[in-house]
């Protein structure tokens, strides 16, 4: 692309902005803005906000070093605006529209120079980490968001409940980024301190996990059922072409299906991992506890235990499929929550999928391919790991205990 079309796009795209937090009436702190917008701001199409994302996604995807080679002030005036239209659900009242601004936001995330960033991220380097507002509302945002995009998922007429999913991605990408930073850590920590929303996030989140996990794993099973077929190549090929056609199509739209489920399910479990090292108490309130022992206990066994076996199929790198690396997320978010004295209670209550023999298993399981540097191949952290069955053991003891006095309990 010109390179002067692209300048001048970028100019247009900061005017553009400008004009729009003027219009808004942004004060020189630029967050927050009025409670309500003035009827001018109201009257804006909504494709004025879209058109300067537009500019921007284009120009991040396909010229980042031009970002990167950007001014300070302009790139300052361009974030601000990203940041003051995805916090507010007042003024952009869609949660696309917000989605997008946050997608533009995750392509300025600096990353390799595969991925286009020839100069190491350059002025974006230092965007998050050093841009104040940012630092102050950045998280609650992300958090809101996550929430309010669970509302338009509601319509299953088309490909709206996946959506959310999409624009979900970006906002994980941002929060598991900004992490790096104690300035936000400790945002997120304040943040969790609003008890309503942050327990919405987390049952949002365990939802998603259960849901695709069990979306990817249904899929791996009638893809072990056409790979059982197409071993017999007698049976195989006396099948009409049509047929074997069709079932070939239908096994790469399994891939796809199951690549996606298992993808978004890692990826939400990673951000689990990550809040996990920083808040605890959300997770273990009387309301979520439960949920979140029996969502653990519900991966551990459905990956290690004696039925995972009908999980194997001949290419799980085509359907993202990778046990151990999800194995370990799970086991590093339970040794997270076991820092807590609630949390053993809380998974030997869960008598559908709690499973001691499990849990030793899965010392055992990544052994043979490691495929990341995670706990799992500690030592030390394994024999935490052990030890910390112990307590469940002697947890589950305590717990049968109780109950059997309860029920020897007299009737009044």
């Amino acid at each position: 692309m010109d390179p002067n079309l692209v300048d001048d796009l970028l100019l247009f795209a900061r005017l553009i902005a400008r004009w729009l937090l003027r219009v808004a009436d942004a004060p020189p702190t630029i967050l927050p803005l009025p409670p309500k917008p003035s009827a001018m701001f109201k009257a804006i199409p909504e494709f004025c906000v879209e058109g300067v994302t537009d500019i921007l996604r284009m120009v991040a995807q396909t010229n980042i070093p031009t970002l990167e080679l950007m001014g300070m002030p302009t790139l300052q005036d361009l974030f601000n605006f990203l940041m003051v239209f995805s916090s507010n659900d007042v003024y952009i009242k869609n949660p696309y529209l917000r989605g997008k601004l946050l997608e533009v936001m995750s392509l300025l995330i600096p990353r390799g120079r595969n991925e286009g960033f020839e100069l190491g991220g350059g002025s974006l380097a230092t965007l998050f980490e050093e841009h104040d507002i940012a630092r102050k509302f950045l998280v609650p945002t992300l958090i809101r968001f996550y929430v309010d995009i669970e509302v338009t998922g509601r319509d299953y007429s088309n490909n709206q409940f996946y959506e959310k999913f999409h624009y979900r991605h970006y906002m994980a990408e941002l929060l598991m980024y900004i992490m790096k930073f104690p300035y936000y850590i400790t945002a997120l920590k304040k943040e969790s301190e609003n008890v309503g929303e942050f327990v919405r996030f987390i049952n949002m989140m365990l939802n998603d996990i259960i849901h695709c996990i069990d979306e990817g794993l249904l899929k791996l099973a009638d893809i072990r059922k056409i790979e059982f077929e197409r071993a017999d190549t007698q049976a195989w090929n006396a099948k009409p072409e049509e047929e074997r056609n069709q079932e070939e199509q239908h096994l790469q739209t399994m891939y796809g299906q199951a690549g996606w489920g298992l993808q978004a399910a890692t990826e939400v479990l990673t951000m689990m991992e990550k809040l996990t090292k920083h808040v605890l108490d959300p997770f273990l309130r009387a309301e979520l506890a439960d949920r979140v022992a029996a969502m653990l206990n519900y991966v551990l066994k459905t990956i290690a235990g004696p039925r995972c076996i009908e999980l194997k199929v001949q290419h799980p790198e085509k359907c993202y499929f990778k046990p151990k690396e999800l194995l370990a997320l799970v086991v590093e978010v339970f040794m997270n929550l076991a820092k807590h004295d609630k949390f053993a209670l809380a998974v030997v209550r869960d008598e559908r999928s709690y499973d001691h023999e499990v849990r030793r298993s899965c010392i055992s399981f990544p052994v043979t391919l490691p495929v990341r540097t995670h706990a799992l191949e500690d030592e030390s952290f394994c024999q935490q790991f052990l030890d910390y069955m112990q307590v469940l053991q002697e947890s589950k003891q305590s717990q049968m205990e109780l109950d059997a006095k309860i029920e020897e309990a007299p009737d009044e």
